[in-house]
């Protein structure tokens, strides 16, 4: 059983009834993904190589989008709990410098889905 505290679409703590939220399961392995993939690389000054390097690689035209997916598609792959991805997409705007992720994954719990915006 995967326990987790739940985060609400803003990845702000999820208060319910008065109490901290939690997540389980499918949901805890998905929430797991999302974070993972809105982990700027060098946030943690502990290990500057964790994250996606959102601001080096992911809104430049120097990183081919075949590139961009493999990253994506790799820290999906690579959560704790997921055993194959079943669908992605992602999309960035460049102007906007906003991103879009959104998979669905086979999971030790079953399918999930999840989109995450950046």
């Amino acid at each position: 059983m995967a326990i987790d505290l739940k985060l609400n679409e803003n990845y702000d703590l999820a208060i319910e009834d008065g109490d901290l939220a939690l997540v389980r399961d499918g949901d805890e392995v998905a929430q797991s993904a999302g974070i993972r993939l809105l982990f700027i690389q060098a946030e943690w000054f502990f290990n500057y190589l964790l994250g996606i390097p959102w601001l080096d690689n992911m809104f430049t035209m120097a990183t081919s989008y075949e590139q961009k997916q493999k990253i994506l598609k790799d820290t999906i792959r690579d959560t704790q709990g997921i055993n194959r991805v079943l669908a992605f997409s992602f999309g960035v705007d460049p102007i906007e410098h906003k991103a879009h992720v959104e998979f669905a994954a086979d999971t030790i719990f079953g399918i999930v889905t999840l989109k995450v915006g950046k």
